[in-house]
């Protein structure tokens, strides 16, 4: 609801164009929705560090996905890559209890593997739908998706005084949402994907900020070690945009 008032705003188009309506729409339905869940039935069987360090694993992932299918990697986002990969294993194994089964361990690579997959496609099946238009209707599909399944489980709760914090929730969920798409449109999905590892480094930092948890080296190196391979595909963007 968010993103349609967004767009309704800004005055870009409600509806994608003709001939990629559905495909965004599963998106959401499919693309999105499996991704989530399953991540959170690897967090179900291991901690939230051992989770988010398999699942940050999507960078490579997405790079092999594209040279699977013909698209060679500069050599300049594979050391990224590499570099954001090792930054991620200190950000998140450093940061406390590091535990998780061998169903976690496989849940949380079909997630990573999962949304390599979501990233790449999201590139190729729309290329005319604007962003924004993009992220709302992979939101559509995503509340559809999960909307089916709490009605056949019985998954439905009532608010309990937590309406605020859900729609603050939405908020954070939407901008990423249409934040992801924009960049993904600007960069391609390997750059993006490496980019996007700074998430791991900004939960760190926002929980110390906000809930007390301390910042210990190793997961200052391993933040500087993501804000290189950032650094390290602005460069290759910016060399890109160069070449006539």
């Amino acid at each position: 609801m968010l993103l349609l008032a967004l767009l309704a705003v800004l005055r870009r188009p409600l509806l994608p164009p003709p001939g990629e309506r559905v495909r965004v729409l599963l998106l959401g339905v499919v693309g999105y929705a499996v991704e989530s869940t399953f991540f959170y039935m690897g967090l179900e069987r291991g901690s939230a560090s051992a989770v988010a360090l398999l699942f940050y694993a999507y960078p490579s992932i997405v790079a092999l996905l594209g040279l699977a299918m013909g698209r060679p990697i500069p050599r300049r986002t594979l050391g990224a890559i590499a570099l954001s990969a090792a930054g991620t294993a200190l950000v998140v194994a450093a940061g406390g209890d590091v535990h998780i089964s061998a169903g976690g361990v496989a849940f949380a690579l079909m997630s990573a593997g999962s949304f390599a997959v979501y990233l790449v496609v999201s590139h190729r099946v729309a290329p005319r739908t604007d962003a924004f238009t993009m992220a709302a209707w992979v939101a559509i599909g995503a509340a559809l998706s999960f909307g089916a399944r709490a009605a056949v489980s019985g998954g439905f709760q009532p608010l309990d005084g937590h309406l605020p914090l859900m729609l603050a929730n939405g908020l954070a969920t939407a901008s990423a949402f249409a934040l992801m798409f924009a960049g993904l449109r600007r960069l391609g999905p390997a750059p993006t994907a490496v980019v996007m590892t700074l998430e791991a480094l900004f939960a760190i930092v926002l929980s110390g900020i906000f809930l007390g948890e301390s910042l210990g080296p190793l997961q200052i190196v391993g933040g500087l070690a993501i804000l290189a391979a950032t650094i390290l595909i602005g460069a290759s963007q910016e060399a890109t945009a160069e070449v006539p």
